[in-house]
């Protein structure tokens, strides 16, 4: 008799716990939900990378590796968003997909023309209305995580929003080089965009301060948010001088672009945790 209450038990046991496994394999189409937060969240990235490097030629910075930046930017822009696309289910994560979609077709005729200062100040005007589409999808994806998850106390939930935190800091990168470009630029807007400069490090900074303070840091996300703070430093230690442009603009493409790289290893860390 009491074998036969101890197996009901169990059936009963199993029938009614959550399914834990269930909520592990979560997936955005064929690729996690962390994946797809990363690739989504390096679309903001891209848009300020491909703006940053069409200004810098116009301006005459003679490097080969802006226009690399700017040809492999645009084929990796594409690329990821025809992932995403393929992959979407949600209604929300599409209509914003779509938003992207149209703002990308006038965007990208703008950076497939012959650099000048016309068509650059075209690109500032575009730059922001992409971005905000392109994070409006990250946000949407999250939200489409939670609400799958939303029965469930998962690790992955807080690790979603951390790898959005993250990614986010390798657009800002791009930003303040993008806008310290502009500035620099375009002297009757030099206060507009001054301001906007001001703002994205304002941002970036409290960024690192929070993640600094992640319970999901593991050694190696550690040692690449201190390479972070030693390159971010000499901008700290002389905010004025950022503001003012009293930098050179090969340092300032330099420093960022290394900044943008340690955020792009940190994000895919964090990617790397939430899937486990």
């Amino acid at each position: 008799m009491k074998k036969k209450i101890s197996f009901v038990s169990i059936i009963l046991f199993i029938a009614f716990s959550p399914k834990k496994t269930h909520c592990q394999t979560q997936q955005f189409g064929s690729i996690t939900y962390g994946k797809a937060i990363n690739i989504s969240g390096k679309q903001r990235m891209l848009s300020q990378k491909m703006s940053k490097a069409y200004l810098l030629i116009t301006k005459g910075i003679n490097d080969p590796e802006i226009k690399k930046e700017l040809n492999s930017s645009k084929f990796i822009f594409e690329k990821q968003l025809q992932i995403l696309s393929t992959n979407a289910s949600s209604t929300t994560v599409k209509l914003s997909l779509k938003k992207v979609e149209k703002l990308w077709t006038e965007f990208k005729t703008l950076i497939n023309t012959t650099p000048d200062f016309p068509n650059a100040s075209q690109i500032i005007k575009l730059n922001t209305p992409l971005l905000k589409a392109c994070n409006e999808v990250v946000s949407n994806i999250e939200n489409n995580f939670n609400y799958n998850n939303q029965f469930f106390k998962n690790k992955n939930k807080d690790l979603v929003n951390i790898i959005n935190v993250s990614g986010r800091q390798r657009m800002l990168s791009q930003r303040l080089c993008l806008y310290y470009t502009a500035s620099a630029m375009f002297t009757q807007e030099n206060e507009v965009f001054k301001k906007t400069l001001n703002t994205v490090y304002k941002e970036f900074d409290t960024a690192i301060g929070s993640l600094l303070i992640s319970n999901h840091n593991s050694t190696d996300i550690e040692e690449e948010l201190g390479t972070v703070m030693s390159l971010w430093e000499r901008f700290q230690t002389n905010q004025n001088k950022l503001l003012n442009n009293g930098f050179q603009l090969q340092e300032v493409f330099n420093t960022t672009n290394q900044l943008t790289k340690s955020f792009n290893k940190i994000t895919g860390l964090y990617e790397g945790i939430s899937n486990n």
